[in-house]
């Protein structure tokens, strides 16, 4: 009987119970890796806070800085319009400084954002409020290209949906929080800087939140160079032995046995996550602008409709503090409550979502559902239910937040699944260069389309006719978006089927099998060792 002690080295377990273990297990395989995943999306709580503060102030902002809906909406749009050249090549800086060190550059360019929207906000200037947005946009949308890269790391090829889902709906408790309590801040000391104030205050939180992730990275990164620190040793230690060594070479010379060379002894008694850590360090190589081209058709159907499915969210939702006062009756603090549906609905709707994507598969099928969930909300946007608070506005509001836990869970969570992983980086820049672009041109679309309606026949200025005909312009992008679903189905379907395969599921198990060193002798195959790996490669 060979023990894993004298033999292994590495492994606490004998072979003959069928369980190799390593001593130093890397924290991305155990059940800390949620506890990393929750750090990850507080990261961008106080991001999410300070992104909306113009939308829970949209009123006040028009009134005191005597602005119309389109330079209104030029403080999103200047958001977005550095960051359709910026994410990508903070794409590929991530892939060169690493995601820990970019989680710090641009955390702390959002706080200096922000405090600068704080300095405007205070001294009524609307240009150095919009150099405030300038700046916090550039470092917010590399932030999320960051944070994605981390967590494709730790959650690689398992669990994939359900941690960017939720690293992308969770933080949207920072824009329900906002619009649930700035409008009440303001009221109370009838300041916009008062607001704003608090979001530099979840800043602060967001970056210890970071620090923490960081630090668990760095340990679990250290963890795992030790392991590979033990499997080098067992090489050296299968290396000396001289009659292991005489049988191998012999049995290559003869070709009589089909056995694996146990000069890489430490691959054939590595557990998967030990195969799985050196394929990835295999393919971090350096990023070229040539690897670009050769992106799968797939990649850029796929990034296109992450560009409409965000810009059909997160536009519409701008001036919806507004458009509830004038379409409903509400006011402002009213507004601000019933928003908080959507964001709320999204964060918890996506741990199922992303649970049912990873077990079902089928992407590409899902995609088509989001887009006719998206194009279903967005008509019943155009129908007045209430001219005061009632019941009936949840209901598409409701289906709204619904429409971003699909988004979330399902839609941005494929992109690691069409590209390759040493691209994973880039591919994330790319999707939020396409995504700033609607971002950046649909606020301003919107903003001269409610400027060009809101009067009627008789000339007279009607905002609610305004909003109607900014859904009119949602709904017919929402049909171009189910049109593009349908197209990427097709070309997956025809191509490398990465998004048309069906789920694991959450019970299934991975085979696999293990040799005995007696076999490159004249051990019988049924001597192998079978072992068999759940999802989170327990044995």
């Amino acid at each position: 009987m060979l023990r894993s002690s004298s033999f292994l080295g590495g492994y606490s377990r004998s072979l003959s119970k069928n369980k190799l273990r390593p001593r130093i297990q890397s924290y991305r395989h155990t059940k800390l890796r949620y506890l990393a995943l929750f750090f990850a999306c507080m990261i961008m709580i106080g991001d999410a806070y300070c992104f909306d503060n113009p939308m829970a102030l949209q009123s006040e902002i028009k009134d005191q800085y005597g602005v119309d809906q389109f330079k209104f909406n030029l403080l999103y749009t200047v958001y977005s319009l550095p960051n359709i050249i910026l994410p990508f090549f903070g794409g590929v800086l991530i892939d060169k400084i690493g995601a820990r060190t970019a989680i710090l550059l641009f955390s702390t360019i959002i706080m200096i954002g922000q405090l600068v929207c704080v300095w405007g906000a205070s001294n009524l200037s609307f240009w150095t409020l919009i150099t405030g947005r300038v700046i916090f946009g550039m470092g917010s949308e590399s932030l999320n290209v960051s944070q994605n890269s981390i967590m494709a790391i730790w959650f690689k090829d398992q669990e994939m949906s359900l941690a960017i889902g939720l690293c992308i709906s969770i933080p949207k408790i920072g824009n329900a929080l906002n619009s649930l309590l700035s409008p009440q801040i303001y009221s109370k000391y009838q300041s916009l800087a008062a607001p704003m104030i608090v979001g530099v205050g979840t800043l602060i939180f967001s970056f210890i939140c970071g620090l923490a992730l960081i630090y668990m990275d760095y340990k679990s990164e250290q963890r795992e160079k030790q392991n590979q620190m033990l499997l080098n040793k067992n090489d050296e230690n299968h290396r000396s032995q001289s009659e292991l060594s005489a049988s191998v070479k012999q049995s290559i010379k003869d070709d009589d046995c089909d056995s694996p060379d146990l000069g890489r002894s430490p691959e054939i008694f590595a557990t998967p996550q030990h195969q799985e850590e050196a394929v990835e360090h295999e393919v971090k190589e350096e990023i070229n602008f040539k690897d670009i081209a050769k992106l799968s058709g797939t990649f850029w159907i796929l990034i296109i409709i992450c560009m409409l499915t965000e810009a059909l969210f997160v536009p519409f939702l701008d001036n919806g503090n507004e458009l509830l006062q004038e379409r409903f009756g509400m006011t402002a603090e009213e507004a601000g409550l019933f928003l908080i549906i959507p964001y709320l609905v999204a964060s918890g709707s996506t741990p199922f979502i992303g649970n049912m994507a990873d077990k079902l598969g089928r992407r590409s099928l899902l995609i088509i559902v989001t887009s006719f969930i998206f194009l279903i909300t967005h008509i019943l946007f155009i129908f007045r239910m209430c001219t005061s608070v009632c019941f009936l506005i949840t209901i598409p509001l409701t289906i709204l937040g619904l429409c971003f836990g699909f988004y979330a869970s399902v839609v941005i969570p494929s992109v690691p699944f069409v590209v390759k992983s040493n691209l994973v980086g880039t591919a994330f820049g790319l999707t939020g260069v396409f995504q700033n672009t609607a971002l950046a041109l649909f606020p301003m679309i919107t903003g001269m389309i409610f400027n060009q309606f809101k009067y009627d026949e008789h000339g007279e200025e009607n905002e609610e006719r305004g909003y109607v005909y900014q859904s009119f312009f949602f709904i017919g992008m929402s049909i171009l978006l189910v049109i593009i679903a349908i197209l990427l189905m097709f070309v997956d379907k025809n191509g490398e089927k990465k998004l048309s395969q069906r789920g694991r599921g959450m019970g299934r198990k991975n085979k696999v099998e293990y040799v005995s060193v007696h076999e490159v002798t004249d051990m019988p195959a049924d001597k192998k060792i079978s072992i068999n790996y759940d999802k989170d490669n327990r044995i």
